[in-house]
Parts: C-alpha cells; structure tokens; sequence
C-alpha cells in the first residue's frame, strides 16, 4: 500500500486521499464509536480521540511522517507498503515539509556551502580593505567563527566534508528521523572510532550542539519557578527556591539538580544578522521597497497592508532605509514552554 503521502503537503489532493484511506482502514478495524490513537505529530498516537477527531487534526496539522506502518491501528508487521516521498514542487500554495525535501536537496548541503563561499569572499574583500582597522570586538563575530568553522575538516585527508558542514546534514537527520539525545550520542562515538584518527567529529550531542550554538545558532536555557512566578535569572540566579511561592527551583532537590520548568529563548539578533549573511538574502529582505510594485486591491506582502502604511508615516527615517526589519508577533496557541 502507498504511504509516500504522509509526506505530501496539507490539504494536497494526494494527502486528502491518504487521510480518508486510513480512515476506511480504521473503520475496518474498529467499531464506528471506539475511540483510536491520534497519529497527528503531536499526539504521536499516545492519546486516545474521537474518529472524527483524529481525521480533523490528521488534516489541518499533519500525520507523523514516521508512522508508515499502522500496527496501533491493526496493521500488521509484515504488511507491503511503499513509502518514499512524493515527488511534488510547491506551487506557492504551501511549502513541501522537510522531510520530503531531504531526498533531493542534500539535507541543504548546497545552500550551505554558497553561504560559506559568500562569507569567504567578505573576509577578502576586508582583509584587501587597508584603511579599516579589526575592530576588538570582531573577534569572535559570527563571520570569523564561521569561516573558521568552514576550515575546519573533518580529518585530514577529508575534502568533501567540514567539520561543521557533517555535524549540521547529522543533527537534520537527527530532527526528520526523530533519533533521542543519547541515540545520537552513541552513532556519534562509533563514528569517531570508525574514522581515521585525528578527526574533528564531536563525541557527544551536547558537543554537537555547542558548535551550532557558538554560530548563533543554539538557544539558551533558562530556569523558571514551576508557578511561572519568575526566572532563575540575573538576580534571582543563584537561588535554589522561589522568592515568591518559595516552591523549590529543583525535582529533587537533595539528588541531582534537574530544574521543574525551563524556558528555551532564541536569541534574535544572531539570527537577523544571518538574514544579511548572503547577496542572496540581503537582496530578498530588501525586496519590499527595492523592487515591490503595488498593485490596487491586491495584497503580495505586508507592504501593501495599513498598518505597514500607517507605521512608514510615523517613522519616516526608518521606513527609508531598504533593511529595515519589522517583526510581527503572533501568540495564539503559544507555549514558551
């Protein structure tokens, strides 16, 4: 039986199709009453919903992409089934998951090794610059890490591979192929063990996880009181209960010191700053005042929206300049943690 639609995109004629054959093979299976496991992504068929239900979330958030064969739902192991992604280019209409685009795409091998190149070129171009002093502060920039990083190879014999190109394809097959922390952390020792000595490989998904967080590309973790009273943080850091409730901080406080909540903050800067990383980017984020052409009764970008307007008219020096960013918070359904 084909599966290679839980990779399609949402509410394509090919992913509709998909939903209703597993709901007939539900039906099939069990009474028009019984309640059945959600394999929606976030269910991960750990509850039990209502049939219609489970149709209604399989169709606006998605099935999880790894749940190809059904045995919570009767399947059996030894069933046929072929699935691979389906080949189909977005029309606009929506983006195909990344799952899907794993397959052809490189896991993004390619647009990380232009951006690396363009990156290469804007450290020559300053180093040929004689009238700009280093600046202190540049030295650990996220252009001098990445170009170190870029450098770095995997071992010494590697031209194909980075140290920091290998550890980003590995730590994507990590999120599509949903591999637990300490999973990755033993592929990775054997790793280290099988390649040639003197290789750069990280030992450990922490390690790993350092590399990425060092190019800005990590988060940082913040202790929070179990009542969201406040966070364990600048003044409040180095306390083990909360100076509100006075809730413990900590599980078990007296074994080891795992926190009851914690808040994982993306930093923003680091990533604005990538956005201007390429030609290519910079040129895109630009696109709104540069090569944007209104047109009458029809809305292609917020530009053309009043609140846009309505914001260019009160500041009128920032709304000049082609890289201004402006950022819209969206908070419905949100979860900090």
């Amino acid at each position: 039986m084909d599966r290679s639609w839980v990779y399609g995109r949402l509410l394509s004629p090919e992913y509709i199709d998909g939903v209703n054959k597993f709901m007939r093979f539900v039906q099939g299976k069990f009474s028009e009453n019984a309640e059945i496991l959600c394999p929606f992504s976030r269910c991960l068929n750990h509850k039990y919903l209502r049939q219609s239900l489970v149709k209604q979330n399989m169709l606006r958030n998605g099935i999880d992409s790894s749940y190809a064969r059904w045995i919570h739902h009767g399947e059996s192991l030894d069933a046929d089934i072929i699935e691979h992604p389906v080949d189909e280019q977005d029309n606009g209409e929506g983006s195909i998951p990344l799952e899907a685009m794993a397959e052809d795409d490189n896991y993004g091998a390619d647009h990380l090794h232009r951006l690396l190149g363009e990156l290469h070129n804007v450290v020559e171009a300053r180093a040929k610059n004689q009238d700009s002093d280093p600046k202190p502060h540049d030295k650990d920039s996220f252009l001098k890490i990445a170009m170190r990083e870029a450098k770095r190879r995997l071992y010494p014999s590697c031209s194909k591979f980075s140290r920091f190109s290998f550890v980003v394809r590995l730590l994507h097959m990590k999120c599509l192929y949903r591999i637990c922390n300490s999973a990755f952390t033993k592929i990775l020792k054997l790793l280290v063990e099988a390649f040639l000595e003197h290789n750069s490989l990280p030992k450990s998904y922490a390690e790993a996880k350092g590399i990425l967080k060092e190019l800005g590309l990590g988060y940082d973790s913040i202790h929070v009181c179990f009542n969201n009273c406040v966070s364990f943080r600048k003044k409040y850091a180095s306390l083990d209960n909360c100076p509100v409730c006075c809730l413990s901080r900590w599980k078990d406080p007296e074994k080891k010191k795992i926190p009851q909540k914690v808040l994982r903050h993306f930093p923003l800067a680091p990533r604005l700053k990538r956005m201007f990383a390429t030609k290519e980017a910079s040129e895109e984020a630009q696109w709104h005042l540069l090569k944007r052409q209104p047109s009458e009764k029809e809305l292609r970008h917020p530009a053309d929206g009043e609140a846009w307007k309505d914001f260019d008219k009160e500041f009128p020096d920032f709304s000049e300049d082609a890289r201004n960013i402006r950022l819209g918070l969206a908070i419905d359904g949100f979860n900090p943690f």
